[in-house]
């Protein structure tokens, strides 16, 4: 599994996809909030926690995901590195 870190730049260049604007890696802090300040709307969300999955190779458990995690970047690293890997099954 990556490191909090690696995670968290995962985090932010997805984010900076989904937005398009490369420069949002750069400016948005590791306690950022994802939906008040980077301004996710409901679409977006769905497409970032997708495209998570995807790069990290995990599978998100939507029922352990709590709102907090979306409240900032470092949370929401530390909940995607207890994911399980793709295709394993989870604990």
């Amino acid at each position: 599994m990556q490191s909090t870190i690696n995670t968290i730049n995962t985090i932010k260049e997805i984010l900076a996809t989904i937005k398009r604007d490369p420069e949002i890696k750069m400016t948005i802090g590791n306690q950022a909030d994802l939906i008040s300040e980077v301004g996710l709307d409901s679409l977006e969300l769905l497409q970032f926690m997708l495209e998570v999955e995807e790069q990290m190779g995990i599978q998100i458990d939507f029922e352990l995901l709590e709102f907090s995690y979306l409240n900032d970047i470092e949370k929401l690293a530390a909940f995607l590195e207890k994911m399980p890997l793709r295709g394993l099954p989870s604990q």
